[in-house]
């Protein structure tokens, strides 16, 4: 493997390296790399204000350039979250043992681009290094652009770049997906619980989590730690863009480098099919119960079985058939990415494209048979990846989460606080998950806390509501929540007769099953604690994306307005319409997962009863009692608190206090002033007699 060949009259100083770094120039081996650049052009990026409405938009730049002939702007937009703010790398020590590391990754320097006025043109670029790095797709045309080294201008080198095989290479893709009869696809579309085409669905963002593995035959063409992670960031901001147009974001969750053995043999004798299925066994047991993930793609320095690819078809999400290899060791970084692609997506259960399938201003698209540098997804893979995502989805729904063995308790610039990963902030009653401060909380840190918390603990709950799981809240508290100040809750007869139903605007939940999920009804003792109706409404706020309220009018005694929310099952927040654990639905009976329970049911280790009235359980399930009664029980006179926090301090009598000399102490001073004003003129009008004096005296 040489260098990298780059047919390019201009100076030495225009030669373009190899993006990938493993494509090492110090080695020479005897296969050339299975790219090359046609031509190449300097070019000065102006960059142009991004505003909207006058004003700055920060996580946006355009710039203003020349090539092709013709000037052209490119709108860069940030892309957010794309790996956890400390990606954990796996390597190994010098026993042979994993060791995990968090090197320092740069995360906000990765952009979604396309160029103004040119319909179907797609970049990815980055910043991380100064300068503009990346690969922009025009119809067919693929260029790469890089700052031009030693240049003080801020110039670039523009490249058109093309694939160039050898002849007799098998570059054509074997995969099981190839049996997959194309006819049983149409069935499985054609099955699916939807009225009207795919392209009228209403779509939901998923979630890729990918655990990448770099082989040690790929690691020692070049050993160098930071180009690995660096080029493997690249390689998955490539494939977010790829796949971002279906709805489907892709993140890095883990990389594991092999550098001193490789776990798994991916020799060159060895079939594909083989060395993943025994990749997966492996993962399986070592990394996938630490941090779980979707997928894994492993990188080799070499084909399997005259392979440059194989993924389990219709892997994803399984723990043992998530998972595929792709070689990339003669290939440019955005071929490699494009394979990566084409592997997910057979991972994914896509199978090649076929008569029929066409992609926007491209001849082959990315499930072509013969993988190359494609980047969009054609019309038949889009039915099919939609077709799968609305239904049976174990993982993909599943929000991108920071995990749970690194101190994510960070507060940056823009949080006004940091509860950790989504387990901690379940617990934390004063930080929400969007580092925003709850309502009515002014830190999550320090004393002032712990006296927000005991306020909590001997705040009694609703008189019509017990408290679950910490949360204490009746249907009237739930509808002003959801609808503002003086909502009330619903009819009975919106319940009766709604929730009977079991459409989107009456039901008791969503039922996953495979083909599809659809609601269910409530059966007639539940219908309380199935979805939430609330009346008087008068002003509906922004629910966000993929939220419906609804308004229905029953016809009982009267008429009755029912109001309601609905938030479609593939968004992260799916029970925010339903009436919440707690709420009473009937004489001594309270929800508890969508089923009313009568209240002896609940078996509640500590309640009212236990602390005999005169105090409420706290989250150890010790009773903290009201002032003047003594722990634990509560039945005899004392201080109050608890046997874990001890009394609360006398808050209310400092305060008196504080109080009563803040408003004694200001009519003391006016006071004191008053007198010393007097005494100043008395003693001024007595000095002036003596002068006078005096000078009579003197004459």
């Amino acid at each position: 493997m040489g260098p990298a060949w780059v047919q390019d009259p201009l100076t030495g100083a225009l030669w373009l390296p190899v993006l990938w770094a493993l494509l090492s120039q110090v080695y020479c081996f005897h296969d050339p790399p299975g790219w090359r650049f046609t031509s190449s052009e300097i070019v000065i990026p102006r960059k142009v204000p991004h505003k909207r409405g006058g004003v700055e938009m920060p996580d946006q730049l355009s710039y203003s350039m020349r090539f092709r002939g013709q000037r052209h702007v490119i709108h860069m937009k940030l892309k957010k979250n794309m790996m956890p703010r400390h990606l954990p790398v796996f390597t190994d020590n010098d026993q042979g043992a994993m060791q995990e590391n968090y090197p320092f990754v740069p995360r906000d320097c990765y952009y979604d681009c396309y160029l103004e006025g040119v319909p179907g043109s797609v970049a990815t670029l980055d910043t991380c290094r100064g300068g503009l790095h990346g690969m922009l797709q025009v119809d067919d045309l693929t260029y790469e652009i890089k700052p031009l080294e030693a240049s003080s201008k801020f110039e670039h080198v523009v490249s058109l770049l093309v694939s160039e095989e050898r002849p007799g290479e098998a570059s054509r893709c074997k995969t099981e997906g190839e049996e997959i009869d194309q006819e049983s696809e149409k069935v499985k579309l054609a099955e699916t619980p939807r009225a009207g085409h795919v392209y009228l669905w209403r779509h939901h963002r998923k979630n890729l989590k990918i655990h990448y593995t770099v082989t040690r035959g790929l690691f020692m063409r070049n050993p160098n730690v930071s180009h690995i992670i660096e080029n493997v960031v690249i390689i998955n901001s490539i494939i977010h863009t790829i796949f971002k147009p279906v709805y489907l974001n892709v993140y890095i969750r883990v990389l594991c480098i092999w550098n001193q053995k490789d776990a798994v043999l991916f020799s060159a004798s060895r079939p594909g099919h083989v060395a993943v299925e025994l990749f997966g066994v492996w993962k399986y047991h070592n990394l996938y119960s630490e941090i779980s993930h979707d997928t894994s793609v492993v990188f080799t320095s070499n084909r399997l079985g005259n392979s440059e690819c194989y993924a389990s078809f219709d892997g994803i999400c399984n723990p043992n058939w998530g998972a595929m290899f792709v070689y990339i060791m003669r290939y440019h970084l955005f071929r490699g990415a494009c394979v990566t692609a084409h592997a997910l997506g057979h991972n994914m259960g896509l199978t090649h494209d076929s008569v029929g399938c066409y992609c926007f201003r491209r001849t082959n698209c990315l499930m072509a048979p013969v993988p190359d540098l494609n980047d969009m997804m054609s019309n038949c893979s889009y039915e099919i990846i939609q077709c799968k995502f609305n239904q049976w989805d174990p993982c993909l729904s599943a929000p991108n989460v920071p995990y749970t063995n690194f101190p994510y308790v960070i507060k940056n610039q823009r949080e006004e606080c940091d509860c950790g990963s989504l387990k901690d902030c379940a617990s934390d009653r004063c930080c929400e998950t969007s580092c925003t401060l709850s309502l009515g909380s002014v830190c999550n840190t320090g004393l002032l806390l712990g006296l927000q918390r005991l306020g909590w603990y001997i705040t009694p709950c609703s008189a019509v509501s017990v408290c679950i799981r910490g949360n204490c809240s009746d249907c009237d508290m739930q509808c002003q929540a959801l609808f503002g100040y003086q909502v009330k809750d619903g009819s009975p007869a919106c319940y009766q007769k709604l929730n009977r139903i079991g459409n989107r605007f009456g039901n008791c939940g969503v039922i996953l099953q495979r083909g599809g999920s659809r609601p269910f009804p409530c059966e007639e003792d539940d219908v309380f604690c199935g979805m939430l109706h609330c009346s008087s409404v008068s002003h509906i706020p922004s629910g966000g994306e993929h939220t419906t309220f609804c308004n229905i009018l029953v016809h009982d005694i009267k008429e009755e307005k029912c109001f309601g929310y609905e938030a479609h099952q593939g968004t992260d927040l799916p029970e925010m319409g339903l009436v919440v654990d707690g709420a009473t639905c009937g004489p001594g009976s309270y929800c508890l997962k969508r089923n009313c329970t009568f209240y002896q049911d609940l078996h509640f280790e500590c309640d009212l009863k236990t602390c005999n009235y005169k105090g409420v359980c706290n989250n150890k399930k010790h009773c903290h009692c009201l002032h003047e009664w003594q722990p634990p029980t509560c039945e005899l006179r004392g201080k109050g608190g608890s046997i874990d926090s001890g009394p609360p301090p006398d808050k209310q009598y400092r305060i008196a206090g504080s109080i009563l000399v803040n408003t004694n102490r200001a009519p003391v001073l006016i006071c004191i002033h008053y007198i010393l004003f007097v005494v100043l003129l008395l003693f001024g009008g007595f000095s002036q007699g003596r002068e006078r004096e005096r000078a009579h005296t003197m004459e």
